[in-house]
C-alpha cells in the first residue's frame, strides 16, 4: 500500500468539475494518484496500491461502464490551469503539434499497428497518437490528442494524420480558446500544406522545419534546400549563448507559398544528426533570432513524452475499448498538469519549482514526505502506534 496523500490532496480540484458523478470523481482521483504514484500503473495495480481504490472492478468499471464526458473533463481541467498564475496561458505562448509512438505487446487495443517511431529509428509494433501541448517560459502542459488508426489504402474515407492535426487546431482554437499566437511542428506536418492554410484561418502564426530535399525558388532557379545551403554565406550570431551560422530570406517553398526561410547552423562539440536546421515560418518580419528561439520551445512536447512514458505509465494502458484507453490517456493528461500547478495551490508546494523534470519533482515529494513523516514521529515519541497511524490518515 501506498497512502500518497501529498498528491492525493491535489485531485481536490476534481471536486469541482461537472463531467464527474461524486463517485466518478473519486475513481478519477484514485486512478491519477496512482499513474503518479503506483509502481505498476494498470487499473489492477493501481486498485492494489493505493489506499483509496474501491477493488479493481470498481476502478474498471469507471473505464468502461460509466457514463461521463472525458472531452468535457478535459476542458474543465483546461479551464482550472487559468486560474493559476503559474499555469495560465497567453498569447505569447506556443501550442506545439507532434505525435508518438508507444510500444505494445498485443493487438487487441485501439489503433494498434505498424509504425515508424523515430526515436528508435525502427518500424514498431505500437499506437500512434498525436498531441496538441502548450509551453511558455513558465509552464508546460498537454491540451489534446487524437488517436490515429491505420486504415488499409483503399479506404479514401479514413482520417489522415494531418486531418486529425487540423481537426485538434480547430477544437482549439474555436471550442477551447487558447490564446497562444504561434503553432510548432515537425518537419512531417510541416509538409502539409493544409494544416498551415488551416492555422493561418485563424489568424495564428507558424514555425516549421523543411526536410532537406524541400524545394524553394531562389534566383529564379528551383532546387533543393540544402542546395541552396551550399551556395549562400551565413552571418555569426550568438543566441541565448550559442553561436550559431545564418542566412535569412524571404521565398517561395513547395507548398507553402512565399515565407521567411532560415539556414541555421548551430556551432557545438556534439555530434549532432542534423547540425543545420531549416525553418520555416509565416512571420516574415520577426527578427531571426525570436524564430529560432521560439523553435527551441517545441522540445518541451519531448520532455512530456519522455516523462509520461517512463513515470505516468503512458502506454502501460490495458483498456481494449476506445472510449477506455481514451479516458486513461486524459487522465494522465490530468495527473501530468496537477504537479505543475503554482506552489499555493498545490501540495506538492515548493519542490515543484526547484524541479526540472516530472521524474525530480516526484523524488523531491517524496524525500519531502518521508522527512515530514520522521521529524513528526522524532518530535512526538511519547505518542503510539495508533496515534501515528491516526496521523498518516
Amino acid at each position: 500500500m501506498m497512502p500518497i496523500t501529498e498528491f492525493l490532496s491535489c485531485t481536490r480540484v476534481f471536486d469541482e468539475f461537472e463531467s464527474l458523478s461524486p463517485a466518478q470523481r473519486h475513481h478519477a482521483k484514485t486512478y491519477a494518484t496512482g499513474l503518479v504514484a503506483a509502481s505498476n500503473k494498470t487499473v489492477a495495480g493501481i486498485a492494489r496500491e493505493v489506499l483509496p481504490a474501491k477493488g479493481k472492478r470498481a476502478l474498471n468499471k469507471f473505464f468502461t461502464e460509466y457514463d461521463w464526458d472525458e472531452q468535457q473533463f478535459n476542458h474543465e481541467r483546461l479551464e482550472e490551469l487559468q486560474k493559476h498564475g503559474e499555469t495560465r496561458w497567453s498569447q505569447g505562448g506556443y501550442i506545439i503539434l507532434d505525435d508518438t509512438i508507444t510500444e505494445k505487446a498485443g493487438d487487441e487495443v485501439p489503433g494498434v499497428g505498424h509504425f515508424y517511431d523515430h526515436a528508435e529509428g525502427d518500424t514498431v509494433w505500437g499506437q500512434d497518437l498525436i498531441y496538441a501541448f502548450y509551453a511558455d517560459d513558465k509552464t508546460a502542459y498537454p491540451l489534446t490528442f487524437r488517436l490515429y488508426e491505420k486504415q488499409d489504402e483503399d479506404d479514401q474515407d479514413h482520417d489522415t494524420k494531418y486531418d486529425l492535426a487540423r481537426e485538434i487546431v480547430t477544437e482549439l482554437e474555436e471550442e477551447v480558446g487558447v490564446p497562444a499566437d504561434t503553432y510548432l511542428f515537425d518537419s512531417w506536418f510541416a509538409h502539409d500544406s493544409g494544416l498551415v492554410e488551416h492555422i493561418e484561418s485563424y489568424g495564428k502564426d507558424w514555425i516549421g522545419p523543411l526536410r532537406s530535399n524541400r524545394q524553394v525558388t531562389y534566383g529564379g532557379e528551383e532546387l533543393s534546400v540544402d542546395a541552396l545551403a551550399e551556395r549562400i554565406d551565413t552571418a555569426e550570431r550568438n543566441i541565448e549563448d550559442d553561436t550559431y551560422h545564418i542566412w535569412t530570406k524571404k521565398l517561395p517553398v513547395s507548398q507553402l507559398g512565399d515565407v521567411k526561410l532560415v539556414i541555421a547552423e548551430k556551432e557545438t562539440d556534439e555530434d549532432e544528426e542534423n547540425p543545420v536546421k531549416y525553418l520555416a515560418t509565416n512571420k516574415i518580419d520577426a527578427p531571426t533570432e525570436h524564430v529560432i528561439r521560439s523553435y527551441g520551445m517545441r522540445w518541451r512536447i519531448e520532455t512530456f513524452f519522455e516523462d509520461s512514458k517512463q513515470d505516468l505509465g503512458f502506454g502501460d494502458c490495458e483498456m481494449q475499448t476506445d472510449e477506455g484507453a481514451s479516458r486513461h490517456w486524459h487522465l494522465l493528461m490530468a495527473a501530468y498538469s496537477l504537479v505543475r500547478l503554482d506552489p499555493e495551490s498545490s501540495a506538492l508546494g515548493t519542490v515543484r519549482s526547484k524541479a526540472s523534470s516530472l521524474r525530480a519533482n516526484l523524488e523531491h515529494s517524496l524525500k519531502e514526505a518521508v522527512y515530514n513523516l520522521l521529524s513528526w514521529v522524532r518530535d512526538n515519541d511519547d505518542r503510539g502506534i495508533d496515534d501515528l497511524m491516526t496521523e498518516i490518515d
